[in-house]
């Protein structure tokens, strides 16, 4: 007869927990090593953390001080309330801080698996053996997910640069790779937000007023006139809906156009009955004096984003009047793209597809190592990229390359000419583009001919990146945060790309030792 066997959960008898022999090991193992040759990666996480809590401290400073300002000295007792110096406020003992190694093994993992509260990363941070194994060893504990995730946030991107570039210098003494050889392309990133349309911004930049206006008794300010409001909200999202309906049929652009111009006067309405609620919320909070200064500081970032909204509505409106009635091309700097992410642009990648997100630049070195990433604004030209990136390459790697293979997206001839200058042994330009550029003598040199066959190693990068570390899908948004992002995940994937690199060698040596 077949018996069901005790829980499983039972503790073993065990005098060493083993490690399991995983890639997840690998990865700890020589983020480790990276670590090891640059302990500086610490000091610099610290640093992060530490001005992180001064800031939260000066506000907190702050707070108690006007709490004490509300009662009058007592001249008995000599106490004197003194302004705020930042420069002498110090962090004291209190609660224990989380431990700058843990920040610096979890930013890696960020890169790799996703962040902190993302539920399947989670579910692999409580329940992986190698990092129980390996946090016990240290005499840590697996941090809550908050905490972990805010004090990841914390560290500054000229930090990850530093990480970035101490993996580059790690992995040249290694001799993994020699970087003497870049090739660079771009790719387009999918920002956190959806695709934009005027009625839907103008649709939910209204809604996103009315939701904070009626919040305002938060800071002890009037909330805005609810009389309206909702009524207002129905019929734009009514509106925004039947536009929908009409979009691309024919026989529909006389009310496709109708139901937009009835939307923009709705909402250019609007805006001045905001403009009124919004003066007379500055006014009260320029008369009160009961306002802790961390409340005030919220108030007036919330007044200020309803202001930003309201201009945003009339900017939405006057793009979609001349794109709509006057058939007008607006250029991309007049429009707005996202209400939630400031930084993100229609980005034009063959001359067909478009997205709304980021055009990151990477540079791919010969071993396949990311060894150069920059964020530009907008939908930048590769061409006014090309010199940035070898730059990034040199100041991070330590190496001038000396093979720089690209697409005739980077067509620059005063770059070129620049870069060879420089030292660039071999300049190559694939495309129509780039042999017209190229002198004859040089496109048909041997080393030329290997750096176009060797170019296309750079659109697989694109793809694992894509595909295996979510480098094309964004969470985090706007410029900074979204570098960040791209940073961490990029040096996940150097850590990956040095376990490949040297399992590789490994095999290579057996496979010559076999043959001898």
């Amino acid at each position: 007869m077949t018996t069901v066997p005790p829980v499983p959960s039972q503790p073993l008898p065990r005098l060493f927990l083993i490690p399991v022999d995983s890639k997840l090991h690998q990865f700890c193992v020589e983020s480790h090593r990276i670590l090891e040759s640059a302990p500086a990666i610490l000091e610099r996480v610290e640093f992060d953390l530490d001005a992180y809590g001064l800031k939260k401290k000066l506000v907190r400073t702050a707070d108690r001080r006007f709490l004490e300002g509300q009662t009058p000295d007592l001249a008995d007792l000599k106490i004197e309330l003194r302004e705020i110096d930042p420069a002498k406020i110090e962090l004291e003992v209190g609660r224990p801080r989380l431990e700058p190694y843990l920040v610096y093994l979890f930013l890696m993992l960020r890169g790799r698996f996703g962040g902190c509260k993302d539920q399947a990363a989670r579910l692999l941070q409580e329940e992986s053996i190698t990092l129980h194994w390996w946090l016990e060893n240290m005499g840590l504990r697996l941090p809550p997910a908050n905490t972990l995730s805010e004090n990841l946030n914390a560290v500054s991107n000229p930090t990850r640069d530093f990480i970035h570039k101490v993996q580059l210098r790690y992995i040249l003494s290694e001799s993994l790779d020699d970087f003497e050889s870049l090739y660079l392309d771009s790719t387009a990133v999918e920002a956190n937000t959806e695709r934009p349309t005027d009625s839907g911004l103008i649709t939910k930049l209204v809604e996103r007023i009315c939701r904070r206006g009626k919040k305002l008794n938060r800071f002890g300010l009037p909330n805005f006139n609810p009389s309206g409001l909702e009524a207002l909200q129905q019929d734009l999202r009514a509106m925004h809906r039947e536009i929908g309906f009409c979009t691309g049929k024919r026989k529909s652009k006389s009310t496709f156009k109708k139901l937009y111009y009835q939307l923009m006067r709705r909402g250019q309405r609007a805006c001045k009955r905001f403009e009124r609620e919004l003066t007379a919320v500055k006014k009260a909070l320029s008369t009160t004096k009961e306002l802790l200064p961390s409340q005030r500081l919220m108030a007036e970032e919330v007044i200020e984003l309803i202001g930003a909204d309201i201009e945003a509505i009339g900017q939405v409106a006057a793009a979609g009047g001349r794109r709509i009635f006057e058939q007008e091309k607006v250029p991309s700097s007049e429009k707005i793209v996202s209400i939630s992410d400031g930084g993100a642009a229609f980005i034009v990648k063959g001359g067909w597809n478009t997205h709304v997100g980021y055009r990151p630049q990477v540079g791919r070195s010969g071993k396949g190592f990311v060894s150069a990433l920059i964020l530009p604004e907008g939908n930048a030209a590769d061409s006014g990229q090309l010199v940035d990136v070898v730059m990034e390459h040199w100041e991070r790697s330590g190496v001038l390359p000396g093979v720089i293979g690209t697409d005739d997206g980077y067509s620059n001839k005063k770059a070129r000419e620049d870069l060879l200058e420089a030292g660039v042994r071999v300049m190559s330009i694939s495309g129509a583009k780039g042999k017209k550029i190229t002198p004859t003598e040089e496109w048909n040199r041997p080393d030329y001919r290997a750096a176009r066959a060797n170019r296309s190693a750079v659109e697989s990068l694109m793809f694992t990146l894509k595909d295996g570390y979510g480098f094309g899908q964004l969470h985090r948004r706007e410029n900074e945060n979204v570098r960040a992002e791209l940073t961490e995940k990029i040096l996940a994937y150097n850590i990956c790309q040095i376990i490949r690199v040297r399992e590789r060698r490994a095999r290579e040596r057996l496979e010559r030792s076999i043959a001898v």
